[in-house]
C-alpha cells in the first residue's frame, strides 16, 4: 500500500473511513451458480490486463474498462485444476486433465502467455494427486518453478517444462504417520498431523534443493492450520483454528518465525472469511469480510498498517496487486466476480 500518495491521515484503523469504489466491476454471469466450484483457480495482473482463471478458461479483461480482451478455453473436455500463483515474463502456467478418465494421474501442463491468451508450449504430466488440487489440503502444488507433490514417504519436484526431476526427498520422520499435505509453493511448505487426539501438528520448510530448512510445532493451543498461508520477510502467516474455534472457518491468522519455529503473534483482522494473502512490498496485505476490506499488516508483529473498506461483494476472492491498482477475483456466480481498484 505504499503507492497510494493519499495522506496518512486518510488511512488508520476507523472501519467508518469511506469505501474505495471500483473503477469497474463485471456482472454476475448467470450461466453460473454461486458455489464452490465457481471459485477462481488463479488471477494475475499484467501489464493492461488482469486475468482470471476459471475451470474450463482463462479470460483476460482490460484493466482500466473491464472489456474482455481474450479467452483461452481449457482443451477439449479438460478441467483446469491448478494455475501458478505469478507469471514469469507473462507467461503463465495451468494444469488441466480429463476429469471423465480413469487415468487420474495423467494430465497436461500448458503455458499461456498473458499478453496475447496464446499458448506457448504444453506437455503430458503424470503426477500424483490430482484429486487433491481444488482442495483445502492439496498434496500436488504447481509454480513457476516447479510442479512439488507429496507421496506417502517423499516430497518431490519436477521442472514443468520438460517433467525432469528437480529433486526427491524422503518425508521428514516426524510427518511420516499422518496427514501431509502442500501449504506454498514458494518457499515449498508443508503441514502435517500426526494421527489421534495427542498427535503432534508441525510445518516444515523446504529450499530448492529439497532440504528442511525450517521445522515448527504448533502450540497444545491449536488444532491444526489453514489456507491460505504466505511467507513474508522470514515468517510464515497462515489461518489457525483453535482449539476452542467452532468454525473450520476462523477468522484468525498467525504469523511463525521461520528462524526459531516460534509463534510471533496472533490477530484476528476483523470481519469474517479470510481469503487471501498477499506478500506486497514488505507486507502482508488480507483480503477477509468476503471480499468487503483489505487489511495490510507486519507480517513481522502483526501490526496493522493500514486497513480499508471495498464497495461491492464477491464472495469468495483473491486479491492481486500491480502498481496503483489491484483486483478482486471472486466466485464467477456472485454479484461482483471482479472489481478493480485504484488505491486512492
Amino acid at each position: 500500500m505504499y503507492e497510494d500518495s493519499a495522506p496518512e491521515t486518510a488511512w488508520g484503523r476507523n472501519r467508518r473511513l469511506r469505501a474505495l469504489r471500483p473503477v469497474w466491476k463485471s456482472d454476475k454471469d448467470s450461466s453460473r451458480g454461486d458455489t464452490y466450484e465457481d471459485e477462481p483457480l488463479g488471477g494475475w495482473l499484467i501489464g493492461e490486463l488482469v486475468v482470471r482463471a476459471d475451470f474450463d478458461r482463462l479470460r483476460a479483461y482490460d484493466i482500466g474498462t473491464g472489456t474482455v480482451r481474450w479467452t483461452w478455453p481449457v482443451p477439449g473436455r479438460d478441467v483446469l485444476v491448478a494455475a501458478s500463483p505469478n507469471a514469469d515474463d507473462g507467461i503463465a502456467l495451468v494444469l488441466h486433465h480429463d476429469e471423465a478418465s480413469s487415468s487420474r494421474d495423467r494430465s497436461t501442463v500448458t503455458a499461456v502467455d498473458l499478453s496475447t491468451g496464446k499458448q506457448a508450449w504444453s506437455r503430458n504430466h503424470h503426477g500424483r494427486g490430482l484429486d487433491y488440487f481444488h482442495s483445502s489440503t492439496p498434496h500436488t502444488t504447481l509454480s513457476g518453478r516447479r510442479i512439488a507433490s507429496i507421496s506417502e514417504k517423499y516430497v518431490e519436484s519436477v521442472n514443468p517444462e520438460d517433467g525432469a526431476a528437480l529433486w526427491r526427498s524422503p518425508l521428514p520422520r516426524k510427518a511420516r504417520n499422518g496427514d501431509v499435505w502442500i501449504m506454498c509453493a514458494d518457499p515449498l511448505v508443508v503441514a502435517s498431523t500426526e494421527r489421534g487426539r495427542r498427535g503432534e501438528r508441525r510445518i516444515f520448510v523446504f529450499d530448492d534443493s529439497g532440504n528442511v530448512t525450517a521445522s515448527l510445532s504448533l502450540p497444545p493451543a491449536y488444532r491444526g492450520v489453514a489456507l491460505p498461508a504466505a511467507v513474508v520477510n522470514g515468517v510464515l502467516v497462515t489461518r489457525l483454528v483453535h482449539l476452542d474455534d467452532s468454525s473450520d472457518d476462523p477468522a484468525r491468522i498467525g504469523g511463525f518465525d521461520l528462524s526459531t519455529g516460534k509463534l510471533r503473534w496472533e490477530r484476528r483482522p476483523g470481519g469474517l472469511s479470510i481469503q487471501s494473502l498477499l506478500p506486497h512490498r514488505g507486507l502482508l496485505l488480507v483480503l477477509h469480510s468476503f471480499g468487503g476490506k483489505i487489511t495490510a499488516l507486519d507480517a513481522r508483529d502483526g501490526r496493522v498498517i493500514a486497513r480499508r473498506r471495498l464497495r461491492g461483494y464477491g464472495g469468495f476472492g483473491l486479491l492481486r496487486v500491480a502498481g496503483a491498482r489491484f483486483a478482486v477475483i471472486g466466485r464467477s456466480g456472485s454479484r461482483s466476480p471482479m472489481r478493480v481498484f485504484h488505491w486512492r
